[in-house]
């Protein structure tokens, strides 16, 4: 072998042996070692959050062997119940509101009807349409509104008494077909004797 051959054969193997002479003197190993980190694929897997990665899978473990299903939590029962009591809460809540703002202005209308109606009988001079909102559709409708509700609540007082009486004609009815007392030419009716004996 001539001596440049083997000298070329050495220069190579040096070479293989310390990769930071193939790229020479502005870039050193540590840059190769951070390139390839970021090639390799655990470090873009480290930068995904542990709850939205794959379960990794045990290779030890049996295929054939299921996994056991996890028992009912005792606590589930109570946080469920907590927060339909908390929602139901918070309905009653708002109820309430809606309720005393309703109650506030049907008593400010009732208060304006009733001056209105006492300037009349005293026999003031009011302008009923201006003073009532008459031409204003927002004023008007909030009276409609009134009215509606007004109609409502009759209708269902009505209702209520119609089904109170109802039911006491009905509980008279029963009351008056019990104390009622055979008529004297008959004689009650006795049960039927069956033709099987006692044991």
């Amino acid at each position: 072998m001539s001596r440049i051959a083997i000298r070329r054969g050495l220069m190579t193997s040096a070479l293989y042996r310390q990769p930071s002479l193939l790229l020479g003197p502005t870039i050193g190993f540590g840059a190769v070692r951070a390139a390839s980190s970021i090639a390799n694929q655990d470090f873009w897997k480290g930068l995904v959050p542990k709850f939205l990665r794959p379960k990794p899978e045990n290779p030890f473990a049996d295929p054939n062997k299921k996994l056991a299903k996890k028992g009912w939590n005792p606590a589930t029962f109570f946080i469920f119940i907590f927060l339909f009591i908390g929602s139901m809460a918070v309905q009653m809540i708002a109820l309430k509101k809606d309720f005393e703002a309703f109650d506030r202005q049907s008593s400010v209308r009732i208060g304006l009807l009733k001056e209105v109606v006492g300037k009349l009988q005293r026999g003031e001079e009011v302008d009923v349409e201006k003073v009532l909102g008459t031409g204003d559709p927002e004023r008007e409708r909030a009276w409609q509104e009134v009215l509606n509700d007004i109609q409502r609540e009759e209708a269902m007082i009505k209702k209520e008494k119609r089904k109170q009486q109802q039911q006491k004609e009905a509980a008279e009815a029963a009351e008056a077909k019990s104390t009622e007392t055979p008529a004297p030419g008959r004689t009650p009716a006795r049960p039927a004797i069956s033709s099987h004996g006692f044991f």
